[in-house]
Formats: C-alpha cells, sequence, structure tokens
C-alpha cells in the first residue's frame, strides 16, 4: 500500500452521535478546567460524554490510586451506554495499571481506547492481549479544540466515516518522505519510551508482524531517543517493521 497515495487505514465505526463515551485518566492528575472545552465539544457532537468516578481524584500525581483507575476503566467497560473510553491525559503511570486489568473483559467488550503519550502502554497491552485497537490521539487538555486544524478529521474517524488518512490530509505538516516504497501490515506506535518501556513484559506484542510503526516523542534529550531506537533494533523488534512513520520530536 502506498502511503502517498491510498494513505493509511484507520479502522472502524468507534462512536456515533447519541453514543457514550467515557472520560478516564489512567495516568496524571488533571483539573476539570483544563478538559471542560474538549468535554463541551464532544457533547456539541451529539455524544453522552460520562465522566469516571475518579476522573478529577489526586494520589500523589496521579488521578487516583491504582486501585481506583483500574476500577474506573472496568466500570466502564461493564456499562452498556459506553461504546469508546478516552483517556483525557497522559503523563505517568498507565503502566501501573497493566497487571490488574481484566483482559479478557476488554476483549469481549470490543471497546477501543483513545489517548497518546503515556497511554501507549495501555493500547499496545490491549491489543498484545485483547485484540482491541485503539486510536492515537487527541488529548482533551489542549487538542481537542475547534481551532485544531484537524479536529473535523479526528471527528470523522471517530463517526466512522472517514476510513483513511493520506498526505494530502497532512499537508500543514509539510511531510518528507525519506524512502518510498509498499508495506502492508498492522499500524502499531505512540510514544517510543513507553514503547521500549514494555519489551521483555507480557504486555509487547511478540508474534505480530509485517508492522508499520509510528513513534513520537517529546522531552527527551536526543541520546536517549537514539539509545531507544538501538534497543527496540536489538531486540529483533525492528526486523518485523516494514514501515515507518515519525511523528514529532521534541527535545
Amino acid at each position: 500500500m502506498k502511503c502517498r497515495e491510498k494513505g493509511f487505514q484507520v479502522g472502524d465505526i468507534y462512536a456515533r452521535p447519541g453514543d457514550g463515551i467515557g472520560l478516564i485518566a489512567p495516568a496524571g492528575h488533571i483539573l476539570q478546567k483544563e478538559i471542560q472545552p474538549g468535554i463541551e465539544l464532544l457533547e456539541a457532537q451529539g455524544y453522552l460524554v460520562k465522566r469516571a468516578d475518579n476522573l478529577f481524584g489526586k494520589h500523589r500525581y496521579f488521578s487516583g490510586t491504582i486501585t481506583q483507575r483500574v476500577s474506573d476503566i472496568h466500570d466502564f467497560l461493564d456499562d452498556p451506554d459506553i461504546k469508546v473510553l478516552y483517556a483525557v491525559r497522559g503523563g505517568s503511570g498507565s503502566s501501573q495499571l497493566l497487571p490488574h486489568l481484566d483482559y479478557a473483559k476488554w476483549r469481549i467488550s470490543g471497546k477501543p481506547l483513545i489517548g497518546f503519550s503515556d497511554i501507549s502502554a495501555l493500547q499496545w497491552a490491549i491489543w498484545h492481549n485483547s485484540a482491541i485497537k485503539s486510536v492515537s490521539g487527541m488529548a482533551l487538555t489542549f487538542q481537542l479544540r475547534t481551532s485544531n486544524p484537524y479536529i473535523s478529521l479526528f471527528l470523522r474517524q471517530l463517526r466512522g466515516t472517514r476510513k483513511s488518512i493520506t498526505a494530502r490530509d497532512l499537508q500543514k505538516e509539510k511531510l518528507v518522505v525519506a524512502r518510498e516504497g509498499e508495506a502492508r501490515g498492522i499500524l502499531l506506535g505512540g510514544t517510543l519510551s513507553i514503547i521500549v518501556s514494555l519489551l521483555g513484559t507480557p504486555y509487547f506484542p511478540e508474534n505480530d508482524e509485517n508492522i508499520i510503526l509510528f513513534i513520537e516523542e517529546v522531552n527527551e534529550p536526543l541520546y536517549r531517543m537514539e539509545r531507544a531506537i538501538v534497543q527496540l533494533k536489538l531486540s529483533g523488534f525492528v526486523d518485523r517493521v516494514r514501515g515507518l512513520i515519525l511523528g514529532r520530536f521534541k527535545l
């Protein structure tokens, strides 16, 4: 599949207007005022937005204890009104939840998870253990805004009326094609440091072949990012990658 022409397939219908979206905070602590504009945007699109019991909680620099954060996820997996789980922000702490999640429950529910950054740990774990698709982006804290040039594309993907992303959709990003080619496989990715932190754990996909990998990173020095890429290569994971997409890398 030529990415320049045909684009990347992004999945199924996740939530139609009228469906419920469950807001969770599996990682960092959040204030309501930080995500209220995003909540109002989703509600204006016709979604039923439910807030997890511990969404605005605080335990150290997390949104709650491990038990509380896991409980919020399981409650929404059991809630028939909720079609999608939406992690409102990243931060740190998502990997703490991995040994405590009910992956069979998640697989039966079939509910995707939206989020990025630290949420990559959850997304890789539920893909490996439950075969559940996820959506990387947008954070309610600063990205889910009417001023975002990609908000229309994101909402169409959420509704399932847009099935692919092409280079034309990303013209504002001044894309550079380092090496043209064709690839077909599983689109898998997220934050580089989080992906590498899962190596050697039961939450890292060991059997998937033909991977199209997308990675991004923020607030990491260059030498750490290079070390992480070398670690992926030494682990043998890179041998299974058929295509590579590099997002933004902010030092």
